[in-house]
């Protein structure tokens, strides 16, 4: 019988894993959502399949390559985005059934879901290596910042002599990593990229996509209509 190949960056794991969970994240009531919510899963109170009725069910496997460390992962590895549960709740990592989940609120923004599932997944490989949640936590967040956020092109949207960062060019910059601008900017401080000033003003920008103007048209009368409200032409113009 041949040798089952594992997909590249995972290392077999050749034991039975034991039903629980490995990291939360957010604060207290966020954990303790976590925690209620794998408790009723183990219990039966809710299912992870058919998949669509209390969660979205996906492969890990590409998160993982992207990742690209090759380290002790369960064999396979799916992210749950929940529905229909508390607001602030965030996401949480576990070990259930032989598998490695990572469970994730689905109304979270795109880009904080993006991070905070590559964070969870990269806790699925190193939890042996890390018996402490708040290490584990700092060795997936560097992982993921050297995977996602590498020095070479955090540096090539930052320097100390930036004084003013506009929410279009802040959505730019979050559209280009996939990431939420302000672990963008975590991570050119931890970098020495920006400054704690530099830091402290941008980290109050709010990333904006640009309005899209209305195209202008000339109308039947004569007069120009698309962007301009009527109050802007009365009693004159330009």
């Amino acid at each position: 019988m041949s040798k089952k190949k594992h997909p590249v960056n995972q290392v077999a794991i050749d034991f039975k894993l034991q039903n629980r969970t490995l990291l939360h994240l957010g604060q207290i009531a966020a954990q303790r959502e976590g925690e209620r919510l794998f408790q009723g899963l183990l219990e039966g109170e809710w299912l992870l399949e058919p998949a669509g009725e209390a969660a979205d069910v996906s492969s890990g496997q590409e998160i993982i390559r992207q990742l690209g460390r090759r380290l002790a992962y369960p064999e396979t590895v799916k992210v749950a985005q929940l529905h229909n549960i508390e607001s602030d709740f965030i996401g949480f990592s576990a070990l259930y059934q032989d598998k490695g989940w990572v469970f994730i609120n689905a109304r979270v923004e795109e880009y904080e879901r993006h991070y905070y599932t590559c964070l969870l997944t990269a806790s699925l490989g190193l939890y042996m290596g890390y018996s402490q949640s708040e290490t584990l936590c700092q060795r997936s967040e560097k992982l993921v910042n050297d995977a996602f956020l590498p020095e070479t092109e955090v540096k090539s949207f930052f320097h100390r002599g930036i004084t003013k960062i506009s929410p279009s060019l802040a959505m730019d910059i979050a559209d280009f990593f996939r990431m939420p601008f302000t672990v963008i900017l975590k991570r050119a401080l931890a970098l020495e990229v920006i400054s704690d000033e530099q830091y402290r003003s941008f980290m109050t920008v709010k990333p904006e996509h640009p309005v899209k103007s209305r195209p202008l048209f000339v109308s039947k009368s004569g007069q120009l209509e698309g962007d301009f409200d009527d109050e802007q032409w009365i009693g004159g113009g330009f």
